[in-house]
């Protein structure tokens, strides 16, 4: 009678074993397809601020070479308007970087 008592609880607890493995397994299913989830919206999340960013970035480039262009046009007209003062304006600073940057004679 004690085999058979130990029959059934083997087969009980075998059963129960069997039960909360299942559970496990659903359990680690879940957050399986969560965590995808979690990290398909965080890379999509990842790519709007990217794409803004860059976004940002090639407007502020955009803006700095408006800048710049906009500083040579001015610099030409300048040029236009007195070219002997601008010739001589580019001989002295020719003169003193050559002056600074050369070697020295002593």
């Amino acid at each position: 009678m004690a085999t058979a008592k130990t029959t059934e609880s083997e087969l009980d607890l075998r059963a129960e074993f069997d039960a909360l493995r299942k559970q496990v397994s659903e359990v680690l299913g879940e957050l399986q397809s969560k965590g995808k989830a979690t990290s398909a919206r965080l890379a999509d999340k990842l790519e709007a601020e990217a794409s803004h960013y860059q976004e940002q970035a090639s407007a502020k480039l955009q803006d700095a070479l408006d800048v710049g262009n906009a500083g040579l046009n001015e610099v030409g007209d300048q040029i236009r308007r007195n070219p002997v003062a601008s010739l001589l304006v580019a001989f002295g600073a020719g003169y003193l970087l050559s002056r600074l940057l050369g070697p020295a004679d002593k």
